[in-house]
This record gives structure tokens, C-alpha cells and sequence, in this order.
């Protein structure tokens, strides 16, 4: 599988019917919240680069918005190469190097998807990458079916709104965006990211979001563009930031960004800003899963990001 050479610019709709996984989506609501999620990161995300004594670990694990899995390559660490730090002040406190490198899943995202997220990400780069752990559920998952992402989608929009203004009209609208952030209630992931931003001896190389990952993502850097130093932006700025699943709107002047969306996701389609410039993937649905038909395969896409 490769992607098309050109970019694309998002059309006014996803016409037409487009084709799903095999067996359609079963969402299994009944359940504990744990489990569902963890069935859905199933279906959205490479489980499989994760070993067995990692899945086995990771099932068990508490679920906590926020949290950091410290993802290293494929057997670098032996059977369990990952590692949980309950928060970012946690893993500042940590020995060693800092990471460069991070990453927020969407849809389902217990610690099974973050991790396997962040496990393309590591072999890909051949370092270890931070998985922030997002903690979504069933009810967004259904919610971005209906094309809307409600609170995320608003802020994104509200940015949006703000890089089409100019002057002291602009300066105004930015100012009830940044001054207040807790006013918005930024949600533990964003915070977390944040923090790893604004860490003045990090410099932050690497940032992949999948599906409303990729939205937690932009408020974030516009959380930075808007209340951190120069120096802090400057270095924000220099991060590649690659989507998948989701086209959105970020800061004005972050330029390093590559948007990934399959040629047949109507699924991320619903839920992306129109009129960007995106890399569509052939014959790619939502999901990263490479058991199950028609998904995006990060380990051949990841090279061919901006």
C-alpha cells in the first residue's frame, strides 16, 4: 500500500457509500466500560505489535486519563518493553533521558490502544514514545459516528475562527480562548501534553494522534501558541505532527504537520475540518488493524509523512 504523491483538499461531503470492516461494528455496551474499550481498541489499533505478556499486563491495567505508557521497540526491553508512569510529574521525576517522542489515540483508548499506537510509532522511529492515555469510550465513539465531536469539535472550530481573524479582533477572541483554559475544561490528556511542551529542557521531536486524538492534540499546541514563551512556541513548532483518522485545524505556524485520512474513511471524514490539505491512503478505512481489511498500515504510511 502506498499514498497517493499529491496532497487532496477535503471535499464539502463524503458522497456515496463506502465500504467497513468485514462483520460491521459490534459495540459491546453492555459491558464494563474496561472491557468495551478495550474491545474497541481491538478493532482500531495494531494489537498485534504488542506481545503477549504486554496485552496480558496492559488488561489489567487501571485505565487513568493522563497517564503515561513509555512504549519502547518491539522486544527492546524483552517481553514487556513498556513501562506506566501515573502522570507527567511522575515521569519528569523519572531517571534518564527525557522522550522526544508521543503520541494520543482516539476511539476506545484504554491502555491496549495507546500502547499499540505507540508501539508503530517506536519501531518506526527506533526510540521510545510516550503514549498519553486519552480514556475514551462507547458514547464518543457513537458520538463521532454522528459526525460530531461536541466539546473537541467546538474548541476546533473556535480555532479555526480565531486564524481567520486578524488584529486586535483576533488578539481579543484569543485572549477568552488562553487566559481561562480551565474554563473549557481541558481534558486530562491535553493537560498532560501541555505540560510535556512547556517542559523547558524537553524538546518534544514527535507527536502522532489518531482519530479525536489528532483534536486533543491541536488544543494543545494552540494552548501553547497562545499562553507559552517564544522560545517554548519556537520549539513546539519544530515537533512533526502526523494525524491519522481525522484532518484538523492547528495553530497558525505550525507547519510541520502531516494529515493521513484513508481514501474510504467516511468515518474520520464526518469528523474533519473541510477545506485542508490531507494525504488520502488507498483503500483505507478508520482503523489500524492489520488483521482486518481495509486498514491503514502505519509501518508503510509513517515514512511517507511530511
Amino acid at each position: 500500500m502506498s499514498m497517493t504523491g499529491a496532497f487532496q483538499t477535503l471535499p464539502t461531503a463524503f458522497a456515496g457509500r463506502f465500504p467497513v470492516p468485514t462483520g460491521g461494528l459490534v459495540l459491546p455496551v453492555s459491558e464494563p466500560l474496561k472491557r468495551r474499550n478495550t474491545a474497541l481498541d481491538w478493532l482500531f489499533y495494531d494489537v498485534g505489535a504488542l506481545s503477549a505478556e504486554e496485552f496480558a499486563r496492559l488488561v489489567q491495567e487501571t485505565n487513568v486519563e493522563g497517564s503515561i505508557l513509555v512504549v519502547h521497540p518491539r522486544g527492546a526491553l524483552g517481553e514487556n518493553s513498556i513501562r506506566k508512569f501515573g502522570d507527567y510529574e511522575s515521569l519528569r521525576a523519572a531517571p534518564g533521558k527525557l522522550l522526544r517522542n508521543f503520541s494520543i489515540a482516539g476511539v476506545g483508548s484504554s491502555d491496549v490502544g495507546a500502547a499499540a499506537l505507540a508501539r508503530n510509532l517506536a519501531d518506526h522511529l527506533g526510540e521510545p514514545v510516550g503514549a498519553i492515555v486519552a480514556g475514551y469510550g462507547v458514547s464518543d465513539l457513537l458520538s463521532e459516528a454522528l459526525g460530531g465531536w461536541f466539546f473537541f469539535g467546538t474548541i476546533n472550530r473556535a480555532m479555526k475562527a480565531f486564524h481567520e481573524r486578524s488584529g486586535a479582533e483576533a488578539e481579543t477572541a484569543a485572549a477568552s480562548f488562553s487566559d481561562r483554559p480551565e474554563g473549557f475544561g481541558i481534558s486530562p490528556d491535553t493537560r498532560t501534553l501541555v505540560n510535556l511542551l512547556k517542559d523547558k529542557e524537553r524538546s518534544v521531536a514527535t507527536i502522532l494522534g489518531h482519530s479525536k486524538g489528532c483534536l486533543s492534540i491541536a488544543l494543545a499546541l494552540e494552548l501553547v501558541a497562545r499562553s507559552g514563551t517564544r522560545e517554548r512556541v519556537k520549539k513546539a513548532k519544530a515537533a512533526q505532527v502526523v494525524t491519522t483518522g481525522a484532518v484538523v485545524e492547528f495553530p497558525q505556524g505550525f507547519d510541520r504537520v502531516s494529515q493521513l485520512l484513508g481514501s474510504i474513511d467516511w468515518f474520520g471524514g464526518l469528523n474533519s475540518r473541510l477545506g485542508l490539505d490531507f494525504v488520502s491512503v488507498p483503500g483505507a478505512w478508520h482503523h489500524l488493524n492489520t488483521t482486518i481489511p481495509n486498514h491503514m498500515d502505519l509501518r508503510k504510511a509513517l515514512p511517507q509523512a511530511r
